[in-house]
């Protein structure tokens, strides 16, 4: 657990020391929430949409721009620009497990992912109005929980950093999310999609955690989709952090 720790803290460090690479990621979610809701917010009035329960239009948009600002490739990228310099090799022959570089990277991810979905939900509610019907307590949840997807989805870039070690293929991993996030109920609930498109959106994994986010922040404790976002996301992190963690056990200088 040292270990994890003391590669954590080095992680951190690194995302401090450079904020221009951070800064983007949070860009990105918080324009495409404002141009989203300035786009869209008219067609869906508060008073007379049902879906809203009484709530503007960026209760809806925030869990995608939380997805947004936790799903990047900046793991990964870090990873395969180790790899390229040599000092991966260095670690590798280091004296500890080779595990802990993965979780000590996934650990600042986690402290990445916090921050970075809690600065997004602040604006969603100071800027924009946004109100967190399951209270504190929930709000914390909806951070933990966008977060917690962030350190899963950071398992497929470590992977592609691992398995190509090319700093391009690592990069437009990041690519793929955006079909896993389209094909979701982003824009209106899966019955106001068309029968293709909510066909796709239901077998989507994405389409559950967007939902149970959503839910906090709109309906409040609903548990089945609470629940059915949460499985997700641990069945997302067992796969990908497990084949990651392969994947550096078998991995050859």
């Amino acid at each position: 657990m040292s270990e994890v720790l003391l590669l954590g803290r080095r992680a951190v460090r690194e995302v401090v020391r450079y904020p221009e690479a951070t800064i983007p990621v949070l860009f990105i979610p918080l324009f495409f929430l404002a141009v989203n809701i300035g786009q869209v917010a008219t067609t869906f009035p508060a008073s007379t949409t049902p879906f809203l329960h009484g709530q503007g239009y960026v209760a809806f948009q925030l869990p995608v721009s939380l997805m947004f600002a936790v799903a990047t490739a900046t793991t990964g990228l870090a990873l395969v620009t180790e790899i390229d310099s040599g000092y991966f090799d260095k670690l590798l022959v280091a004296p500890i497990r080779r595990t802990s570089l993965i979780l000590g990277r996934l650990t600042a991810d986690l402290v990445r992912g916090v921050a970075g979905s809690a600065i997004v939900l602040f604006v969603g509610i100071v800027v924009f109005g946004a109100h967190v019907e399951s209270g504190p307590a929930g709000a914390l949840l909806v951070v933990l929980l966008a977060a917690m997807f962030g350190v899963a989805y950071a398992g497929f870039g470590i992977l592609v950093a691992l398995h190509t070690r090319n700093v391009q293929a690592t990069n437009t991993s990041f690519l793929l999310f955006f079909p896993l996030l389209f094909l979701t109920p982003n824009f209106v609930p899966f019955d106001r999609l068309s029968p293709v498109m909510e066909t796709l959106a239901r077998i989507n994994p994405v389409s559950y955690v967007i939902v149970g986010l959503r839910s906090l922040i709109i309906d409040g404790w609903v548990l089945d989709q609470l629940l059915a976002c949460i499985a997700v996301i641990v069945v997302m992190a067992i796969v990908l952090v497990g084949l990651s963690l392969r994947a550096i056990a078998t991995y050859d200088r």
